[in-house]
């Protein structure tokens, strides 16, 4: 019996093209996808950091201005007390009167209060990459100068504005002294202790009378009191960039 082997033809080389092109279409069409969903992947992620950047940003915002409040009242209390002295130095009310002024000032002491801006959520985005995935724009921009200069501008200053505020508390420390006792309560146990008693026993000794009447106590309340404005000025432009980077932020996630 004859056998009949079936012959295979070459293929023709439009067949090889086909197959190259399928083939070539299926891998690009697999690595568009793939680009796709880590693009979109990256998207959703830089949203979420938005979403954490604006509520960090809003809690900045209420705490820059209560900042600012105990800013200006320690402006409004030493802008008096600069006063008191300029009156006493140049013989316009004597020292008897210049003390009795100060005495009745509440709270007669620096209150530095100064501000704690969060930027965990900024951080997080720089370290995870999304902040060089963030396109050039208004928003990055801003967000540099809040965070990279305004933030790292106000963390140096804390520190020297509460030494500044301590040692004026350490020269005369009668106000701080005044209000610890009362807020403790401590004239349950000692009269002495009675925040109003202790303030007058100290306004009466001779060293806190010849403190008050001196040049260099003028020096010490005007330290305190030009850097109360060094440090507003700072917060006046922190704010600023705040207000900027919550609306631009607001419009990007409404988009």
């Amino acid at each position: 019996m004859e056998v009949h082997h079936h012959s295979h033809h070459p293929k023709k080389w439009k067949e090889y093209i086909t197959e190259f092109v399928m083939l070539f279409a299926a891998v690009t069409l697999g690595f568009l996808a793939e680009n796709f969903r880590e693009h979109q992947v990256i998207e959703h992620r830089i949203e979420l950091n938005k979403i954490a950047i604006l509520k960090d940003l809003q809690s900045d915002s209420s705490e820059i201005t209560r900042v600012l409040a105990s800013g200006d009242r320690m402006i409004e209390k030493f802008n008096k007390v600069n006063y008191l002295l300029y009156l006493a130095k140049t013989k316009k009310i004597s020292q008897n009167q210049l003390i009795d002024s100060i005495s009745v000032i509440p709270e007669f002491f620096a209150r530095t209060t100064t501000l704690y801006m969060n930027n965990s959520s900024f951080k997080n985005m720089q370290s995870s990459g999304l902040f060089t995935s963030l396109e050039e724009s208004e928003l990055k921009h801003t967000l540099s100068i809040y965070y990279e200069v305004d933030f790292k501008g106000l963390e140096s200053l804390n520190d020297f504005f509460d030494q500044v505020g301590n040692s004026y508390n350490n020269y005369l420390p009668i106000g701080l002294g005044s209000t610890v006792r009362e807020k403790n309560k401590f004239k349950t146990h000692y009269t002495s202790n009675d925040h109003l008693v202790f303030k007058n026993f100290m306004l009466s000794l001779p060293k806190t009378r010849k403190i008050l009447a001196s040049d260099e106590f003028i020096y010490e309340v005007q330290k305190y009191y030009n850097y109360i404005f060094v440090y507003h000025s700072t917060l006046k432009t922190a704010i600023k960039s705040n207000d900027k980077l919550i609306k631009l932020l607001k419009a990007e996630i409404a988009h």
